[in-house]
């Protein structure tokens, strides 16, 4: 059984899985926050981490929906992104900010407006966070070009593979 047929055959439960994931996710952290001390680990896990997953889940649900009108190399992007924005997550290894790379990255590949409107206000929530709290210019300039250049081959991608689907 391939992995779109899994998908296809689980729609439902995935779509509920994913909706419910959007809030339990964010509400551990937002329970983090109740437990920490200092007031910037508390907005850290609160304004900064739990808002991610909420976009992150209701990304993916996006794309389950979509997956079977989604060129495979476009989907190898969306694998691809969601590895590169999670490395920085569980290791500041990358000189790139992970939350940039992904909101960028979402936005611009994402036909849904209510999804680019979450991912724009999570743009500037990051934004704030990165330039004027943290004083990270690199990490977030780095963040969007990635995302962008992403996207830009995600995009490229996916017209090339539906016009060789379609000339085929």
């Amino acid at each position: 059984m391939t992995l779109l047929t899994l998908i296809t055959r689980h729609r439902a439960s995935l779509r509920r899985a994913l909706t419910v994931t959007a809030v339990v996710v964010p509400l551990i952290f937002a329970a983090g926050a109740l437990v920490v001390d200092g007031w910037a680990a508390r907005r850290f896990l609160l304004l900064y981490a739990a808002p991610f997953f909420v976009a992150f889940f209701a990304w993916a649900r996006i794309r389950v929906d979509e997956v079977e009108r989604t060129p495979a190399p476009a989907l190898a992007m969306d694998a691809a992104a969601v590895v590169l924005g999670a490395i920085r997550f569980v290791g500041p290894v990358v000189p790139f900010s992970g939350h940039m790379l992904f909101f960028a990255y979402s936005a611009l590949t994402t036909q849904s407006a209510t999804y680019r409107w979450l991912a724009l206000v999570l743009v500037a929530e990051t934004t704030w966070f990165k330039l004027v709290l943290w004083r990270d210019f690199p990490s977030w300039s780095l963040g969007i070009a990635a995302g962008v250049g992403l996207a830009v081959i995600r995009i490229l991608l996916s017209r090339r593979s539906t016009s060789t689907f379609l000339a085929g």
